[in-house]
């Protein structure tokens, strides 16, 4: 069973110490189903902008991932108003989002891609401003037990310290075994019993 978000405070943290070295480059792949981007009593305290996971204190640092009121899901780094990248999402259907940053000597490069397929990309992003905060998933780590919850399921998580090529985010979408190389956090979130999410990277 993937993790069910079905009220506020039912999210997943991950302690800053566990992903080191994510500030040059990183990719970052989700499952997700969302049943519903709209305000609903007991998940998003503002209409239509949950939060599938966000490592960021504010939404001005750091990185993740929101919903939208018209049915699209952003990555966003730093600001979240400023720089993201968004694909186009369905109610109550299975996809697999893969986002991938680098930043070169001639800017930052922001992308994502849905089911395999390049959705949006960003270029000329600045580096990424670090934080000590956990990664939460389901939600944000701010507000009363966790504002901007996420209505919906979310499958497995990978990180990875490395940015993918396009044929290699193809094939992480194809399957949810995880490449191996770079891998840092490998969430399954299928847990049936306690409150720790293990962690199957190897590392």
């Amino acid at each position: 069973m993937p993790l069910s978000v079905e009220k506020r405070g039912v999210h997943v943290e991950v302690p800053d110490d566990r992903l080191p070295g994510l500030t040059p480059t990183f990719t970052l792949r989700i499952w997700c189903q969302p049943y519903t981007m709209a305000d609903e009593p007991g998940y998003q305290r503002e209409p239509g902008w949950p939060a599938l996971l966000a490592k960021s204190r504010t939404w001005n640092n750091g990185f993740g991932f929101y919903g939208t009121p018209d049915g699209k899901i952003r990555f966003y780094l730093n600001e979240w108003g400023m720089f993201y990248v968004e694909a186009q999402m369905t109610m109550k259907k299975w996809v697999c989002l893969v986002v991938t940053y680098e930043f070169r000597s001639d800017g930052g490069v922001l992308r994502i891609y849905k089911d395999g397929k390049l959705a949006d990309s960003k270029t000329n992003l600045p580096p990424m401003k670090r934080n000590d905060v956990p990664l939460c998933i389901g939600s944000t780590v701010w507000g009363d037990q966790g504002w901007y919850a996420w209505h919906g399921a979310i499958g497995p998580l990978s990180i990875w310290d490395r940015t993918f090529s396009p044929e290699e985010a193809a094939k992480a979408s194809a399957s949810a075994a995880p490449i191996k190389e770079g891998l840092v956090l490998h969430l399954e979130l299928d847990e049936t019993e306690g409150q720790q999410a293990k962690d199957r990277s190897g590392l």
